[in-house]
């Protein structure tokens, strides 16, 4: 599907982003958050506020997740580790892999692993500068490699540290 058919489900996004936004610049005072608290208490009521505004609006969770606004259910066999997991490694035909194909991706897999590998080294010393910490680049590496260990192990996506919303945590 287009974007363009699905453009309203980024209306409550924008919305909540506008709001923090005005929130966080109201609250400043001589260009210092007041309220240390007001980002994550603002992202932990977020998921409560689309809820009341689809309850006051009087839409019903079957018509917004029609609508696209919710992921699809898991099946209900009550674990996510199940029989199903690693079905998808009985699908794959290794014959139908169009090796061509793997092979002209590789410079673009070693691209996104050297960019993965010098993230953490460009955005740690800029946080620093923003939020006047001097940074320990051993521990956040460390760190770094512990999560994405652990990530890998159980099927996660790799850490990555949005600058942006770092920076949003510790200014509110």
């Amino acid at each position: 599907e287009c974007i363009v058919q699905n453009i309203h489900l980024l209306g409550p996004v924008i919305a909540f982003e506008l709001v923090l936004r005005l929130l966080l610049r109201l609250t400043e005072k001589n260009g210092e958050a007041q309220y240390p608290l007001l980002g994550p208490i603002y992202y932990c009521c977020i998921t409560p506020v689309f809820y009341a505004v689809l309850w006051g609006v009087g839409i019903s969770i079957d018509i917004a997740e029609e609508a696209g606004y919710f992921f699809p259910p898991l099946s209900s066999t009550g674990s996510v580790f199940n029989e199903d997991l690693f079905d998808i490694f009985t699908e794959i035909d290794l014959h139908m892999i169009s090796w061509k194909a793997v092979i002209k991706s590789i410079p673009t897999m070693i691209s996104l692993a050297a960019f993965s590998l010098i993230h953490v080294p460009i955005n740690i010393p800029a946080f620093a500068i923003s939020t006047d910490v001097e940074p320990d680049m051993n521990a956040e590496l460390i760190a770094h490699g512990y999560s994405n260990v652990l990530a890998g192990l159980f099927g996660g996506l790799q850490n990555y540290m949005a600058y942006a919303n770092s920076v949003i945590y510790s200014k509110s």
